[in-house]
């Protein structure tokens, strides 16, 4: 996916892009982007094509990316919160039944979030092109 924006920061080799605003509804779902106070997304981009400050850009989202990190951060959690339940209803004890639960979400919890950060990290956004 490619979006538009205006560089208003350099902070080494990235970037902090303020994104245009599409006529997308979904636009800002994807939460790569952070939103201040007036409304306006921002986006930090590895400054690939050497942009200054006030140029206007094309930044590269990678879409699978984005999935990806989604399903580690919502999806494994899930499954370690149905596969907790599923183990904890075939025992007796109560005690034992919440402990064998919180013990496997939480380690599903830990899991996806320390891939989903990983999956972020490794994939962010690039400043494709300066437009002229």
């Amino acid at each position: 996916m490619e979006e538009r924006g205006r560089v208003v920061d350099i902070k080494g080799e990235l970037a902090v892009v303020e994104m245009e605003k599409t006529g997308r509804a979904g636009c800002g779902s994807c939460c790569l982007c952070k939103k201040n106070a007036g409304g306006r997304f921002f986006l930090e981009a590895v400054n690939s094509a050497g942009a200054k400050k006030g140029d206007t850009v094309t930044v590269e989202i990678d879409d699978t990316s984005i999935l990806r990190g989604i399903f580690f951060v919502y999806g494994v959690p899930l499954a370690g919160f149905m596969l907790g339940i599923t183990a904890s209803y075939f025992l007796k004890n109560v005690v034992l039944k919440i402990a064998v639960f919180l013990v496997i979400l939480g380690f599903f919890w830990q899991y996806g979030l320390r891939k989903g950060n990983e999956e972020g990290k490794k994939s962010r956004a690039k400043i494709a092109k300066e437009i002229k």
